[in-house]
């Protein structure tokens, strides 16, 4: 925000000199407060140079935790990245179990059809035996026994008729024992053959069976190779998250230690200790102090304060405690309170939404005397927040505690 506007003070000056004795009557009550305090030992340029070396390790330990939170989303991707591939292996893993216990049954299957192939087969090789048997112990008996041979069955037969019918009768008892015989043989040709299926079919499965065994094999090294690194690398999340854990400890420490310095200093200087215009966790600092470039001018321009960007309506805080020297609306920075908490220190808040006090009223630390708002010249809602010394403006983030 710009400086403010001389020609805007001049304007007030009718109602800040009806401040004037309430204003004293502050000053008076501040000094009561530094006189009772107790003797400092160490100089305003010494405590301030405790300050600033403390605020440098506090950025150190700062950088070294975003370094640690980004080392920790890494890991934190790599775990979702290996989680979602040992996801895929074991679901692939669970098929190929399946599909083996699929060529299991198969091969079971097959090799029962094999053993009732054999069986079949083995039972048509002793029919074929037996038929055959049949045939030639007949024609053995036929020549030892010395009985007719069928030729001469035919040649004794008394006419021509009878030897159609004796031809006739004969073909029919070679016709049965050839088509009997036939019948076996064909009867073994198909077991043998639906054997050899089986037996192929059986070798299938077999190799089918050995090739999933070894997929299962290698998909169970590859989860475990999943869940070793998963371990991995939540053992390194769970040190992050430790490393993280005590430089949040130091970090608290070092504020602590801040925080008493700069009441050590608000002693040594007269300068009021101060907090936060805004609750903890309501805002965040959208613009620091000191050249920027200007959001709405589109150029270089001082900036004379701090910009913290906050829901509209939340509650503006007094810095430290007291008077009221304006509020009102104030130009480019909108609705405006300025407050003065000694003779030479004051604090202004601009772009409030409402205002919560009057010229010359007395506020303590913490009450709240506007609302967050967007007035003036301002691109959304926050508070621009300011501290004067003697009248120059300061870098307020000297003068409030770390965050």
């Amino acid at each position: 925000m710009d400086s403010w506007s001389g020609r805007r003070l001049s304007s007030n000056l009718h109602r800040m000199v009806a401040c004037i004795v309430m204003g004293a009557m502050a000053i008076a009550m501040v000094s009561a407060l530094f006189a009772g305090a107790d003797p400092v030992h160490a100089s305003a340029g010494e405590i301030r140079q405790e300050i600033e070396n403390l605020r440098n390790r506090l950025d150190n330990i700062q950088g070294d935790m975003d370094q640690y939170e980004s080392n920790l989303e890494h890991i934190r991707q790599q775990e979702q990245g290996v989680t979602r591939e040992l996801g895929q292996a074991q679901v692939e893993l669970r098929q190929v179990e399946n599909q083996l216990d699929e060529a299991l049954v198969a091969l079971q299957m097959a090799e029962l059809e094999v053993q009732e192939a054999e069986e079949d087969l083995q039972r048509a090789e002793e029919e074929l035996d037996y038929r055959t048997g049949l045939l030639n112990g007949r024609v053995r008996a036929m020549y030892e026994l010395g009985t007719v041979s069928y030729l001469e069955v035919l040649l004794s037969s008394v006419s021509f008729a009878d030897f159609v019918r004796r031809f006739q009768m004969l073909q029919q008892i070679v016709g049965q024992d050839v088509s009997i015989l036939e019948a076996v043989r064909e009867q073994k040709s198909e077991v043998e053959y639906r054997r050899q299926v089986w037996i192929d079919e059986k070798d299938d499965a077999a190799y089918w069976k050995e090739r999933v065994a070894e997929k299962r094999e290698e998909l169970k090294v590859e989860v475990a190779r999943y869940e070793s690194r998963l371990h991995q690398l939540s053992s390194r999340e769970q040190e992050y998250l430790d490393a993280l854990d005590e430089m949040e400890r130091r970090s608290e420490q070092i504020a602590e230690e801040i925080t008493a310095k700069q009441e050590e200093l608000a002693l040594a200087e007269g300068i009021p200790y101060m907090i936060w215009p805004l609750n903890p966790g309501s805002f965040w600092v959208s613009s620091p102090f000191g050249q920027r470039y200007h959001p709405i001018l589109g150029q270089w321009r001082f900036h004379s304060g701090i910009d913290l960007a906050a829901s509209t309506g939340t509650p503006i805080r007094a810095a430290a405690s007291g008077i009221v020297l304006d509020a009102g609306w104030m130009g480019g920075y909108g609705l405006t309170v300025i407050v003065a908490h000694t003779s030479t220190v004051s604090t202004l808040y601009a772009h409030a939404s409402t205002l919560r006090v009057e010229p010359g009223d007395q506020v303590g630390e913490g009450d709240t005397i506007a609302l967050v708002g967007t007035t003036g010249m301002s691109t959304g809602p926050h508070l621009h927040f300011e501290v004067r010394v003697d009248g120059q403006v300061e870098d307020p983030k000297e003068y409030l505690p770390p965050r």
